[in-house]
């Protein structure tokens, strides 16, 4: 055989020829793995810088498009807000909320009416007797974008006030007069109008968890469940993202496109060392757990519980508040928003 018949020669005629072909395939098929890093996202924008505690932001978009962050700077207070108008790419510095400078607060929500309007709701701590401390849920309305805001409207305290009644995930809207609210000691409909309470669905309490209602309607609980005639019947879902062991601290979202975004921080201590976000494509009917999609990753691990919160900034962007009290970081520890592609969600 001479020179130009062995150029020509089929690459996969010899063993070692098909075992390269065999590791490029190999290569290929964890891809999706290695186009979800997170080293080719824009870098985190700070926010804050000196935070420590229970920081826990809260996000929001209006209308109009303008983000709105709420977090606290330190343990109880100052509890502090700030604005984006050029889809978070600078922050106005942010300024103590109102109606929260002469109380100990505990972050909360941030929710985006149909109407435009803003309601921030967040947890006040309160002492039912000495030595004792608990928490109940009040909440402010804004229908300028977040720049001013309505006094503040209490929702009931626990029957039992030693009992804590904690939000920490959006309201969500069923009608104007109907806010379904997920409340650590119960999950009950609220009437802004009025401030009756009502029993939701089944009536079960979901717990301190995400509850989303989806495009097509379908409610679907950070417990792992999925009701679709409006929370009479829940069917149990699994394998599920575990937003429910602490569920304060995790994210679920509905996108507008119909998929559904949860948060999985992977990783021991405190804070885990990464933010994964997790992906149903059909409603809520199953969720593609090998494909984990990266928004945070410090190669350390985080400080703190990291938070996230996300919203879409538009049909090709989402946006995602967190924090990370790492001191040795650069900058020191802070509070940060990171953009993304929307279509790093595809496989």
């Amino acid at each position: 055989m001479n020179a130009s018949e062995k150029s020509s020669r089929p690459i996969h005629s010899t063993p070692q020829s098909r075992l390269a072909i065999g590791l490029l395939a190999a290569l290929f098929a964890f891809a999706p793995f290695a186009s979800a890093g997170s080293e080719n996202l824009p870098a985190p924008v700070r926010i804050e810088t000196g935070v420590s505690g229970h920081i826990h932001p809260a996000l929001c978009i209006t209308a109009k498009g303008t983000l709105v962050a709420v977090f606290c700077k330190s343990e109880y207070k100052p509890h502090l807000i700030t604005r984006s108008t050029d889809g978070g790419k600078s922050w106005t510095k942010p300024a103590l909320f109102p109606h929260t400078t002469e109380t100990a607060v505990y972050p909360g929500s941030l929710t985006t009416l149909a109407d435009g309007r803003l309601v921030h709701a967040w947890n006040v701590w309160f002492s039912p007797e000495e030595k004792v401390k608990s928490r109940f849920v009040a909440y402010s309305i804004s229908s300028d974008d977040g720049v001013t805001w309505s006094e503040p409207k209490n929702l009931a305290k626990n029957a039992d006030q030693k009992i804590h009644s904690v939000i920490r995930h959006p309201i969500v809207e069923l009608s104007p007069t109907a806010w379904l609210f997920p409340l650590a000691d119960r999950t009950v409909l609220y009437n802004p109008l009025t401030g009756e309470e009502t029993a939701f669905g089944d009536p079960a309490a979901h717990g301190l968890v995400p509850i989303v209602r989806t495009a097509d309607g379908t409610l679907v609980s950070g417990k792992g469940k999925r009701s679709t005639n409006g929370g009479k019947t829940w069917q149990e879902m699994k394998p599920f993202p575990d937003v429910s062991t602490q569920g304060w601290r995790h994210e679920m979202i509905a996108l507008k496109n119909g998929w559904l975004l949860a948060s999985q921080i992977i990783g021991p201590g405190v804070g885990g060392e990464k933010i994964n976000f997790i992906i149903s494509r059909d409603d809520g009917k199953s969720w593609d757990m090998e494909h984990p999609v990266e928004l945070y990753n410090p190669a350390r691990a985080i400080g703190g519980r990291a938070c996230p919160r996300t919203v879409e900034l538009d049909d090709h962007t989402l946006g995602t508040v967190f924090y990370d009290t790492d001191e040795k970081q650069p900058g020191g520890s802070g509070v940060f928003f990171r953009t993304m592609p929307s279509a790093t969600l595809e496989k």
